[in-house]
């Protein structure tokens, strides 16, 4: 099956927490750079080439999901498919699919010969194109990291690019034809479909032969039916069609996934020409899908063919399968990594600054004759995190202020790295609702603490629920939190309590008073990214990632308290946030603007060196 969901009710896994392939080839490039891409979060900017790759991958999908027996090559009605209530395609329903409400074409207009074929599917490139190259563009602009102009990205290259892509998809229906559509041609013509069939207009449950379908010599039109792969559906919502491991703690997506042969060949598109270090990255991404291929089949199928199509070249690069043997070597190995960067939040000193050496690729991801760069450390050159990464020579100028005077008020700074996030408290529960051990072994409880006429609630937080309590705990004991979260809420002090946390019997001389809490902060930082901005449909968050000199933070505000300033915050630009709320959000230091809270440009990124 190309997709398995993962298990909700998991408790051993976080499922913002998984393992991926590009995190895999990020801590082999440099444990380092998976520290400040996936722990600290800083997200690189992304370049115009991301709206051609975006472009060319879902005209060419959307050309795959559509049948020269049903749809004429001018035709201005494409195939849709119905999402399910979380976006990914709605397979269990009968309801609302394109296929079986189409007439078939008349038999004449049928292609018979490759030629044929390939000029309608062509012509369906050209009925796509303008609009998925739009969508992609208006997806990048959308994007306030973006860099560079959509105009840097040559639109008839893109086009190009699909037209390379389906060659290359014909070379499979043709070998299909010839082989006289594979060993399971009578299953198909029997309307029999697969779990996870390739999208194609048609419901899971539909067991009615398909109109394409003939008796005695295949046809090309079935053969294109029966060679489909499968693929991410366009219309899905980004990442649901996933596959996870079995115990849930990796996930991959692949691109196209051929099967007429009867056993898998996994097939990843690139836009691209195949030079540069990158194509190392995807040959190591191909041999973990097909370990993910085999650990989602009970380790009882394996892939056939692993392939990259680099659709500038329009050559396809062939990828060593590994063995048995590799796969459950790799398995421990990504096992052994995600337990050490997922399991727990890694400091930055356990992710040290050592780059691989840069590699080499000539066009089509051919090794070039010099492997690898002779510098060992040539791989940070050009990496988005060297201006503040201790393992580069070049450096950036990051503010590191004590104060801010606005307003009539001298405002003292924290520096983003001195942010305590934590907290413990001494007092006497009030209120007591628990404790409740709960099936995965964490504790649910509720409770007022009393330290004199102070207060805190303390509760689970949303992020996990505590482990370590004591059994001793009941109505009017003295505990001790440690490692609680606090916020406001209401004007009252609240402590949240998550896997970190802990709580015990306090000793007699036990001290650590509520009203010492500190709950607010002001900060001074650079903008490294906009991670979101209210759109008015499904964001309605504000939340950008700010940078000192001793480290970075996410601020977030919700609705109302999205400050006026936000829309002419940019990227580069260094502000000021000033009565902010001290939080914590996914193991990094959060500032959070709500009411009392405000934010304020120091200098635009016009006047702020270049990270």
């Amino acid at each position: 099956m190309p997709v398995r969901k993962p298990d909700s009710e998991n408790p051993a896994v976080n499922p913002f927490r998984r393992l991926s392939a590009s995190q895999v080839n990020a801590w082999r490039k440099c444990p380092r750079l998976w520290y400040y891409g996936w722990m600290a979060r800083l997200k690189s900017p992304l370049p115009p080439q991301i709206l051609r790759g975006n472009a060319v991958e879902e005209c060419v999908c959307r050309v795959l999901r559509e049948s020269p027996t049903l749809i004429s090559h001018d035709s201005k009605s494409p195939m849709t498919t119905p999402l399910a209530e979380d976006g990914s395609p709605d397979w269990d329903s009968d309801v609302s699919w394109v296929g079986p409400g189409l007439s078939p074409l008349p038999a004449a207009s049928a292609p018979s010969d490759r030629e044929s074929l390939q000029a309608w599917a062509l012509a369906r490139a050209d009925a796509h194109f303008e609009r998925c190259w739009e969508s992609a563009i208006r997806e990048w602009e959308a994007s306030p990291n973006r860099v560079g102009l959509a105009e840097d990205i040559d639109k008839e290259e893109g086009r190009a690019m699909v037209e390379e892509a389906i060659s290359l998809h014909m070379d499979q229906v043709q070998s299909c034809f010839e082989s006289g559509g594979g060993p399971d041609i009578d299953g198909w013509r029997a309307g029999n479909r697969q779990k996870w069939p390739a999208p194609d207009g048609f419901p899971r449950n539909w067991e009615t032969p398909h109109p394409a379908a003939v008796t005695g010599s295949v046809t090309w039109a079935e053969a294109w039916e029966v060679a489909r792969p499968w693929f991410v559906d366009p219309d899905a919502k980004s990442f649901t069609q996933t596959s996870v491991h079995p115990e849930d703690w990796f996930q991959g997506e692949y691109d196209l996934v051929y099967r007429w042969r009867g056993e898998p060949t996994i097939v990843d598109l690139k836009a691209s020409i195949g030079k540069g270090d990158r194509s190392g990255d995807y040959l190591d991404q191909l041999r973990m899908y097909a370990w993910l291929w085999w650990e989602t089949h009970e380790r009882e199928e394996a892939v056939s063919g692993l392939e990259i199509w680099y659709l500038g070249t329009g050559t396809v690069k062939l990828v060593e399968i590994p063995t048995e043997e590799e796969m459950s070597s790799l398995n421990k190995e990504l096992e052994d990594l995600y337990l050490k960067i997922h399991s727990k939040d890694p400091r930055i000193e356990d992710c040290p600054p050592d780059p691989s050496p840069l590699r080499f690729f000539d066009r089509g991801g051919v090794p070039a004759e010099t492997p690898v760069h002779p510098d060992e450390r040539a791989r940070c050159s050009n990496c988005d995190y060297r201006g503040f990464c201790e393992g580069s020579d070049h450096e950036i100028e990051l503010p590191l202020e004590s104060r801010v005077e606005r307003f009539g008020h001298a405002w003292p700074v924290t520096p983003i790295g001195e942010i305590e996030t934590r907290a413990s408290v001494v007092g006497e529960v009030v209120g007591l609702q628990g404790p409740e051990i709960l099936d995965d072994g964490s504790i649910s409880l509720e409770f007022t603490l009393q330290d004199g006429y102070d207060r805190a609630r303390v509760r689970p937080s949303r992020q996990g629920f505590p482990r370590r309590v004591t059994r001793a705990i009941s109505e009017g004991s003295r505990v001790r939190v440690d490692d609680g979260m606090p916020s406001l809420w209401r004007g009252q002090l609240q402590i949240d309590l998550d896997e970190r946390a802990a709580i015990s019997i306090a000793t007699e001389d036990d001290e650590a008073p509520v009203v010492e809490v500190e709950t607010r902060v002001s900060v001074v930082g650079r903008v490294w990214s906009i991670d979101a901005y209210p759109n008015g449909v499904d964001v309605n968050r504000w939340s950008i990632t700010l940078m000192d000199k001793t480290g970075s933070a996410a601020s977030v505000a919700f609705k109302q308290f999205v400050p006026l300033s936000a829309a002419a915050i940019a990227r580069g630009d260094e502000i000021a946030i000033l009565n902010g709320e001290v939080g914590e959000w996914a193991g990094r230091p959060q500032v959070r603007i709500g009411p009392g809270a405000r934010v304020v440009i120091l200098r635009h990124s016009e006047d702020t060196p270049g990270f």
